[in-house]
């Protein structure tokens, strides 16, 4: 895929309803179900794909542009989120070569990985603003099943994902794009 801004621009946009549309059924059906204090991160996962697979110059500006939508639906701060995502790209960046979507499985298990290192990288700027241990505490126990649910469902919206943003790569879980 050629990565001018001109040619994202599309795929951006498909991901942005999608990435929307998955926000509404987070943070409406889960607390109809009773589930009022978990919402499920898709941000945290549009924004791994786009590490993974998405080679462009933009990918920072992509970044915030994902977050700032995000931001809609959540109190958390779309330029803490930004931040994180960027590191988490530029991580995602140094190890891409030691990392290989083999099966269904080796996606959930390294979506697991770096959704921990997300994790990580929030609760360390959460803490040097508030120095609150405990919020850091609760929100770990809320982080660990949303991120099992995320990266049971990584498989799926990322071979999605692929076909919007039409990677020309080896396919995410092993196969032809």
């Amino acid at each position: 895929m050629n990565h001018q801004l001109k040619n994202l621009l599309t795929p951006l946009i498909i991901t942005i309803i999608i990435l929307i549309l998955l926000e509404i059924i987070s943070t409406v059906i889960l607390p109809i179900v009773g589930l009022k204090y978990y919402i499920l991160p898709f941000n945290i996962l549009v924004i791994l794909f786009l590490g993974f697979k998405v080679r462009t110059p933009f990918l920072a500006f992509l970044i915030l542009i994902l977050q700032y939508f995000h931001s809609f639906f959540t109190i958390e701060g779309w330029e803490s989120g930004t931040i994180v995502g960027i590191f988490v790209c530029i991580l995602i960046a140094y190890l891409k070569e030691f990392i290989h979507f083999s099966s269904k499985l080796a996606t959930m298990l390294v979506t697991q990985i770096f959704q921990t290192c997300w994790f990580l990288l929030s609760s360390s700027l959460i803490y040097l603003r508030a120095s609150d241990l405990e919020y850091i505490s609760i929100k770990f126990w809320r982080f660990l099943p949303e991120s099992i649910l995320i990266s049971i469902l990584s498989p799926f919206i990322f071979s999605l994902l692929e076909k919007i943003w039409d990677t020309s790569e080896k396919g995410m879980l092993g196969g032809e794009s």
